[in-house]
């Protein structure tokens, strides 16, 4: 019954989180409820990271030893009244945030989900056997890469980088000659795209129609040409 009652207690806390999104390398910060000024007496973080480790941040305010601040989280953290500020917010940083407030009306309990992301660097180049290569360095969550046109031959590799970032290689092989690599992001405002025209084809099919065509259209400017004069001539004067 106890451990049925704190799974219960831990459901309804996440489930009526709020939701704080980060980006990488910036500051993030978390509020523990409405500042209730002097009245308070204490605060504590106690933080569930990702990788499962836990720490706490707390603060005290009592008026034999007056304040207070103890903590074995990251030096990157730093706790203000009920301000929680993380700096060069990291992955790692993401989880979930438990504030309990002390103050002359009693205990409160505010939960956080932080959430951190990490936006890719992309790009599309050819690798050493002519297939098309599309990257998405970096990023946190993985990137999606889909292609335009679609082909049967495509071979995805991804990669968790040291710093639970990750890295994804789509590699495209296709007869077409106009490739598009498609990139989408929860970092990105719109969906990257960029196309290249594979080497070779313009010099294949499409050269030799081109080509036709260029001789049909000289064919009937010359014949033009010639039947105006033709006609110019045999107008008798």
């Amino acid at each position: 019954m106890y451990l049925l009652a704190v799974l219960l207690l831990l459901y309804r806390d996440v489930s009526s989180a709020d939701v704080v999104v980060g980006r990488r390398g910036n500051s993030t910060v978390l509020q523990c409820g409405e500042d209730p000024g002097e009245n308070i007496t204490g605060v504590v973080w106690k933080i569930h990271h990702i990788k499962n480790s836990l720490c706490i941040f707390s603060y005290s305010n009592l008026a034999k030893r007056g304040p207070q601040i103890n903590s074995n989280c990251s030096t990157r953290m730093t706790l203000t009244n009920l301000t929680l500020t993380i700096q060069n917010t990291q992955i790692s940083d993401g989880g979930n945030y438990t504030c309990e407030k002390s103050h002359t009306e009693g205990t409160f309990f505010y939960t956080t989900i932080l959430q951190v992301l990490a936006q890719p660097s992309v790009s599309l180049d050819r690798n050493s056997d002519g297939s098309l290569e599309c990257r998405a360095i970096g990023g946190f969550p993985a990137a999606e890469i889909s292609w335009i046109p679609h082909s049967d031959d495509i071979n995805i590799t991804k990669m968790k980088d040291l710093d639970d970032t990750w890295t994804l290689i789509s590699t495209y092989k296709s007869d077409g000659d106009n490739v598009t690599c498609l990139v989408s992001h929860p970092t990105f405002v719109n969906l990257w795209s960029q196309s290249i025209v594979l080497p070779g084809k313009i010099g294949g099919t499409h050269y030799f129609w081109r080509i036709i065509g260029l001789i049909i259209f000289s064919c009937l400017v010359i014949g033009l040409f010639l039947c105006c004069r033709y006609k110019s001539k045999a107008i008798p004067m």
